[in-house]
């Protein structure tokens, strides 16, 4: 799609037909995608510098609407920080009793209302495709929706799924699940429609890789971008491994973009409404940028002792992730601030008129960033305040050989962090930690129950819990 049709259509998605100038204007609808294991430094919409390989058709969207250049995920994996997005609470709230960070669900009290039930209460028609079956109704992430349809377990966080089982539950397939339920939704009522979808995540359906455009430095070892910081440590074997994993996530992600785009171009037909659009992602994706860490064991095969998943560790690559919001009272225009996306809940609710908390994202340059930005992965917490983010491990981590408090520099590019600036800037390392004991003792830390059986597995097969 070319910019100037995405920009059209973008403007139908923006003024519904029949509104008068004096009329006030009907709740806008609103879209919230949510692409699971997408690295904002592989998209249009996360870094001011992103040549945009894996997403074309979201990159001629961008030009419209605020992106979000260096929003920051409040987990390094899914529960949690899906749990933060629909509750607004942070880490903190969303701990398990032995497993700090963790969460099945996005909080024990009743009196929380989740972000889908503030919407329906708002007199929306709330309905969910989610492909990730780790966010099932019992955890309660299904709380508020009228409709909430869930791929089943094993469809597509299995590493033994099918291809099929696969492309049942892939982004075409979950677009089209999603056009559907618009078209059928009340017209005399707005809609909040949450997409989640999984196709960044492994297991990679091999047809896609085809979609994937070559990347120096990241698929194509070049004098001056090596395709890791240890790459003068990779054998040849190693080398294609890595390749060939990036090549297969670039192409999923691509695959997911080209349904993105069918989606937007698509939603003024079915939903003759204005419409307010979220496409974001709850982290990233580690692809071997690091080292496994000091105390975690080798994984499996030939890059036994990189990193290639999300949860274990906090750096950028993890955490970064896109955000693009467009619609009603949202301009046009970058913010390279840093952002947390645990206030894109309370954003979108207060831009469809309900009541809605703070913090919010800043919609215009003189909104106030926050200072501080911290959460948790399932192995330490982290604090990002300005150009400087501190890790600090969990306390029963502590005393393993290579743990320690690390503190790195962060800023609107993402780059590996590979220098621990921890000893050389002990009073900026001291200061963060006493930011963070602060943020730690605002509230007391919630502890839910112990994960259920079925859970507790699939978080065992997918390597989040040891």
């Amino acid at each position: 799609m070319s910019g100037r049709a995405a920009a059209a259509l973008l403007a139908a998605l923006l003024v519904p037909a029949g509104c008068g100038r004096d009329a006030a204007p009907p709740p806008p609808d609103v879209l919230l995608v949510v692409v699971d294991t997408l690295r904002a430094d592989r998209t249009a919409l996360g870094v001011s510098a992103s040549s945009a390989p894996t997403t074309p058709a979201l990159a001629a969207w961008a030009r419209a609407g605020t992106r979000y250049t260096q929003a920051i995920a409040p987990s390094s994996w899914t529960l949690p920080s899906v749990a933060t997005l629909f509750s607004g609470r942070d880490a903190r709230a969303h701990a398990l009793a032995g497993q700090p960070g963790l969460s099945t669900r996005h909080g024990a009290d009743p009196a929380q209302p989740s972000l889908a039930e503030r919407f329906r209460d708002g007199g929306y028609h709330t309905a969910a495709f989610v492909a990730n079956p780790l966010l099932t109704v019992s955890a309660g992430y299904a709380r508020g929706f009228d409709e909430y349809v869930l791929a089943p377990s094993g469809s597509t966080d299995d590493l033994s799924a099918t291809v099929e089982e696969l492309r049942a539950w892939d982004a075409e397939a979950l677009v089209a699940r999603a056009l559907s339920a618009l078209a059928a939704a009340p017209r005399d009522r707005p809609a909040f429609l949450y997409l989640h979808l999984m196709d960044p995540h492994v297991p990679y359906d091999p047809a896609n890789a085809a979609l994937a455009a070559p990347a120096p430095g990241w698929t194509s070892e070049q004098p001056g971008q090596p395709l890791v910081g240890w790459s003068a440590e990779l054998t040849p074997e190693q080398r294609e491994l890595l390749v060939g994993w990036r090549t297969g996530y670039d192409g999923q992600a691509a695959f997911a973009d080209r349904a993105l785009g069918r989606l937007l171009e698509r939603l003024p037909e079915v939903r003759p409404r204005a419409a307010l659009v979220a496409v974001t992602a709850d982290h990233g994706e580690g692809l071997f940028t690091h080292r496994r860490n000091p105390d975690s064991p080798p994984g499996p095969g030939p890059l036994g002792t990189a990193y290639g998943d999300h949860g274990e560790q906090l750096y950028e690559e993890a955490l970064r992730v896109p955000l693009w919001l467009a619609g009603p009272g949202v301009a046009a225009r970058d913010e390279t601030r840093a952002v947390a996306l645990r206030d894109l809940g309370s954003t979108l609710l207060a831009l469809s008129g309900l009541p809605a908390g703070e913090p919010r994202l800043p919609l215009r340059p003189e909104d106030p960033a926050p200072e501080i930005i911290a959460g948790a992965g399932t192995r330490g917490w982290f604090l990002r305040s300005g150009d400087r983010k501190l890790l600090v491990p969990f306390p029963e981590r502590e005393g393993q050989p290579g743990v320690a408090v690390q503190l790195f520099a962060v800023g609107d590019s993402i780059l590996p962090e590979v220098e621990d600036l921890a000893a050389g800037e002990p009073e900026r390392r001291d200061a963060l930690l006493e930011r963070w004991r602060a943020w730690r003792a605002e509230r007391p830390e919630e502890r839910l129950g112990p994960l259920d059986a079925e859970t507790e597995q699939a978080l065992q097969a997918l390597g989040y819990l040891r």
